[in-house]
């Protein structure tokens, strides 16, 4: 019985039992064992807190909300003339009694739903023998304002931005270059974008290719590492921003790197069509033409070397592409094939969350999805360096 659940972006998505899929390829073999044995028991311990700690946490919400409905209507009637000002405190009030009153609780929750992600996923990912590390602070023991401030502290200490000094802001944009690439105008340079080191290759390489829009931020989460088909693959989730009246998220989406077992010969550049157009200043790059008339038409894609390029980007390659878009309700789908690397962009909602934290944690389709999502990235690698993968794939 193929069951129906919900992705990030809120669309259904069939999810067949863990038992059904065990034999589709030989990392899913181990699944449902690792399931019996280790996974299910350790979420079934968690169950109950989760529970009791969602309770807490709603409970205090409730009377964090009502405090301030309280004291408008005891204002209300006491000083009525003051209706605009009791009604400004309610306004402002309401979400202030809830973080002082129930903020560590909700901090709880957040706590455990990246230790119940961390959990689920490593188990997923001992299935290809791959690491999995959420990149998120370590709130687990934060019960206080002061150990809250330990841990932001200690996140900081890991993650944070390398050119910021404590106590200083580094929102402000540098010194930016203005190029023109095959796939449009576009800014890069020193940006001085706030956070992390990305964690992979991926972010310069697309950054350096303006392969990526400007931003002022960056944020990095659900790093995955391993070795398929010989070569060394990272894959990373990250969240680009900008400031001012008109800032909001640019990006939000997969960062892929590759190492290829040989260096390329030339510089590839591709991407979805209808997105980017060739600019005035391409230099040596000169567009090729996909040997498929359909991929030709929904791809853009340009190069130093247009045999390589051709070869490199067949229609079953590209077709794997296409299958992990697809999964992931990506779209704006870019690349770079240059030296020894492979390294992709995907713009998609948040992935590899691995369900609700309201939900019961001991649901088998969390460790099947998980798997599934794997087993995609496994057959886009397998599908450039070996041109073998598993058919029939979910």
């Amino acid at each position: 019985m193929v069951r129906i659940v919900y992705d990030a972006a809120g669309k259904p998505v069939k999810v067949p039992p863990l038992q059904d899929i065990a034999q589709a390829r030989p990392e899913f073999a181990s699944g449902p064992r690792i399931w019996d044995e280790t996974l299910a028991p350790a979420l079934q311990a968690r169950e109950s807190d989760r529970r009791e700690t969602l309770r807490r946490a709603w409970r205090k919400t409730f009377v964090a909300a009502l405090i301030p409905g309280l004291l408008l209507v005891v204002g209300g009637i006491a000083m009525p003339f003051l209706l605009g000002g009791w009604m400004l405190i309610l306004f402002f009030g309401v979400p202030l009694s809830v973080i002082l009153i129930a903020g560590m609780d909700w901090l709880n929750i957040y706590a455990m739903k990246n230790a119940t992600k961390e959990l689920v996923l490593s188990a997923a990912c001992q299935c290809f023998g791959f690491t999995y590390d959420t990149l998120a602070p370590d709130i687990a023991r934060v019960t206080d304002f002061r150990s809250l401030v330990a841990a932001g502290k200690a996140y900081n200490a890991k993650y944070g931005s390398p050119g910021a000094k404590p106590g200083t802001k580094n929102r402000k944009r540098g010194a930016q270059t203005r190029i023109t690439t095959p796939f449009g105008s576009a800014s890069f340079g020193a940006s001085n974008a706030t956070g992390p080191e990305c964690p992979t290759p991926a972010y310069e390489a697309l950054e350096a290719a303006s392969l990526l829009p400007a931003h002022d931020s960056r944020h990095f989460e659900d790093l995955i590492k391993g070795e398929r088909a010989g070569a060394a693959f990272s894959l990373v989730e990250a969240k680009l921003e900008t400031t001012g009246d008109n800032g909001g998220t640019v990006f939000q989406g997969l960062l892929f790197h590759v190492d290829y077992p040989q260096r390329f010969l030339g510089r590839t550049l591709m991407a979805r069509s209808r997105w980017w157009k060739r600019g005035k200043a391409a230099k040596a790059l000169k567009k090729v033409s996909l040997v498929s008339a359909e991929l030709d038409k929904a791809f853009t894609v340009y190069s130093t070397d247009q045999v390589e390029a051709r070869a490199l980007l067949t229609p079953d390659r590209m077709e794997r592409l296409i299958a992990l878009e697809r999964h992931f309700s990506a779209g704006k789908l870019r690349g770079l094939f240059e030296d020894g690397h492979m390294t992709l962009a995907l713009e998609a909602p948040n992935q590899f969350e691995a369900g609700s934290i309201f939900k019961p944690l001991v649901n088998p389709d969390r460790f099947t999805t998980a798997l599934i999502e794997l087993g995609l990235v496994c057959d886009m690698i397998d599908g450039f360096l070996t041109r073998d993968w598993v058919q029939d794939k979910l």
